[in-house]
């Protein structure tokens, strides 16, 4: 005599029982982990280091950018065009120093020959913006210092130093 079930499960069961294993085990579906996301990030850090701030009211904005063209043709342009790469505002007025990190993507990875500390002067966000720090080579404050970068790494020490006092060379 063969043994028969005297219940059958019933076919919803077995659909949603298949169904939530695999789902279980997809976690993010598809999804790159995070990991591989923060591997393909690719830029340069640093420390600006800063003396004589003027009124708060004379720094609208200050930002790093890197441009790809030295000497940069018409700034705002290559800002527009994607041609350059620039920080968050940063709001450090007053401080000694703050440290920085400057994604470069979506811009391919390569060498960067003007990096710089702009700042917005005025309320004219086309035209009130100066350089106020260059990044230069080490030993070498002649020629702005070229940042090579790297794919899926963040270059470290790309420091800059800011005297709002000190008129420097404008592009």
């Amino acid at each position: 005599m063969k043994w028969k079930p005297q219940h059958k499960p019933p076919l919803f069961f077995i659909l949603f029982s298949g169904l939530a294993l695999s789902l279980w085990g997809c976690d993010k579906g598809l999804a790159p982990d995070e990991t591989s996301v923060q591997q393909r990030l690719y830029g340069f850090r640093g420390v600006i280091y800063f003396k004589n701030w003027p009124p708060t009211d004379s720094v609208l904005d200050l930002r790093v950018v890197a441009f790809k063209n030295y000497p940069p043709p018409d700034i705002v342009n290559e800002v527009l065009q994607g041609r350059a790469r620039f920080t968050e505002t940063l709001q450090p007025h007053g401080a000694d120093s703050i440290s920085y990190t400057l994604v470069i993507n979506p811009l391919p990875p390569g060498i960067f020959p003007y990096v710089v500390v702009g700042q917005r002067f005025g309320s004219d966000i086309m035209r009130d913006w100066r350089a106020v720090g260059i990044y230069y080579a080490e030993g070498d404050t002649t020629q702005p210092g070229s940042v090579n970068v790297l794919p899926d790494s963040i270059l470290q020490g790309i420091n800059i130093y800011v005297d709002f006092r000190k008129s420097l060379p404008q592009p």
